[in-house]
């Protein structure tokens, strides 16, 4: 647990007032920044959360309002019907894996979201992993491309794969070479594109997935102009009819769905068509040139080799150990100085920003980048940084590890043992371990190395990991 978080004597309500009060640089989710619903939302938040009646329409079985709004949804993103969420990208990736049949087998890239390993457990159909090219001199995972999928595909015989595209470092994979490789085998092509619901509105931006993927999820709360939680689910040209999608998602979402989340997803697909996302683009592009006059800083560009096909230009990676830092150092110093970030990790920093951030937000990053100290260049690998997301020993499947009989050990003494559920960083919520595989010394060095450095853990609870009870 991050002993961070329990240190306050707020209750929720001050923490989210001071914070707001403050008035603070925000280059982080969800993508309004606290001002693309300016006149739209005003007194209404309270008025308009209502529940299902017999004119406001119901989002398991639309057919008015909500089925309208999904329609012009769907055109915006090229897809033969959307469906929005509530639950989050969560509830969409795993509804992805949920429609699947039993005669189904899964093919899921090792960078996928903890959400998608849940939603193999909770289907229970054999999977298998492909694992995308990790460059070890930078500490960084890339993207499946199309030949590992096509050696993927045929050593497994999967007839469904899922692979998360942008990542959180808003770089991007072929769309449509997958979509060419994954279909020449007969597979499906479900993607996590949670982190790029803005794609179709702009050509600045990086390829969209309609009429590539068979399947695709947005969480438009993380660039758009809607409220967290709001996410959408996208049906392309495939054997799924929007029964089957809409049966799928009714499995985990909540039957007292959100009227205002709803209505942001509208407002945010409203809105996408007439922000200037082009010159979003081009205002970080010279931002960046700004950044990398700054001494010891560099902006992560396209870094070839390992699978990246196009990059996200409005998201900001930004590489500290020039300047003597780890990424989670450098984020403190910035968050004494008003700015929050999405993330960062043991090199970087990365920054989420769309065309509602205010133009001073960027002068103030500027000047705290520019006043952080200068130190001896980070030339080592911090501790545990040199590993690779690979498929581990697996002794159990997913769904058999997950529904076992369990307990906990400390972390440091789980070597050897099996995992009941997923362990990784968060953000951004890439499992190191997945439920049935073996927890090997190189994991929890690696695990406790981050940890000590400042990232956050998931699947580890007060030091504590769950494992499968030995019998």
């Amino acid at each position: 647990m991050d002993e961070r978080r329990t240190t306050t004597n707020e209750t929720l309500q001050e923490t989210l007032g001071s914070y707001e009060r403050g008035n603070p640089a925000r280059f982080h989710m969800p993508g309004h920044k606290g001002r693309g619903l300016a006149g739209f939302w005003r007194e209404e938040l309270q008025l308009w959360d209502v529940t299902e009646l017999s004119n406001t329409d119901n989002l398991h079985a639309p057919h008015g309002a909500i089925a309208a709004a999904q329609t012009s949804m769907a055109q915006a993103y090229g897809a033969k019907a959307s469906f929005f969420v509530v639950n989050g990208g969560t509830n969409a990736v795993q509804a992805m894996i949920l429609a699947l049949g039993e005669e189904d087998k899964l093919l899921l890239a090792r960078d996928c979201h903890r959400s998608a390993v849940s939603g193999a457990a909770l289907r229970g159909i054999e999977t298998c992993y492909v694992s995308p090219e990790y460059d070890e001199a930078r500490g960084l995972l890339g993207m499946v491309t199309p030949e590992e999928l096509d050696r993927a595909l045929t050593q497994t015989g999967a007839t469904a794969a899922l692979i998360t595209t942008p990542n959180a470092y808003g770089f991007c994979a072929d769309v449509a070479g997958l979509s060419d490789t994954a279909h020449r085998h007969g597979a499906l092509l479900l993607i996590d594109g949670a982190h790029g619901a803005h794609y179709p509105f702009s050509d600045a931006l990086p390829r969209a997935l309609g009429g590539y993927a068979d399947l695709f999820a947005h969480s438009q709360h993380k660039t758009m102009d809607a409220l967290t939680q709001a996410a959408s689910l996208h049906l392309g040209d495939c054997r799924f009819t929007p029964e089957q999608i809409r049966r799928a998602l009714a499995m985990t979402e909540t039957t007292s769905p959100s009227y205002l989340l709803m209505a942001s997803l509208d407002w945010s697909v409203y809105m996408a068509r007439r922000r200037d996302w082009t010159g979003q683009v081009a205002r970080c592009i010279a931002l960046e040139k700004k950044i990398e006059a700054i001494p010891g800083l560099t902006v992560f560009h396209d870094p070839l080799g390992i699978g990246v096909y196009e990059r996200d230009r409005t998201r900001l990676v930004i590489d500290v150990t020039g300047r003597g830092y780890t990424g989670y150092e450098a984020q403190a110093i910035l968050e004494q100085n008003n700015i929050y970030l999405e993330m960062a990790d043991t090199r970087r920093l990365v920054l989420i920003t769309t065309p509602n951030d205010e133009p001073i937000w960027y002068e103030q990053l500027l000047q705290a980048l520019t006043a952080l100290p200068q130190r001896t260049p980070r030339k080592e690998k911090a501790a545990g940084e040199a590993i690779r997301f690979a498929a581990n020993e697996q002794r159990m499947s997913i769904r058999s590890a997950t529904f076992a009989r369990s307990l906990t050990v400390p972390l440091s003494e789980a070597e050897g043992r099996v995992a009941a559920e997923p362990i990784g960083i968060y953000p951004p919520g890439i499992a190191l371990v997945m439920p049935g595989e073996v927890i090997d010394r190189r994991a929890i060095e690696y695990l406790i190395a981050q940890e000590s450095s400042g990232g956050a853990l998931f699947g580890v609870y007060d030091g504590c990991v769950f494992i499968v009870e030995s019998r």
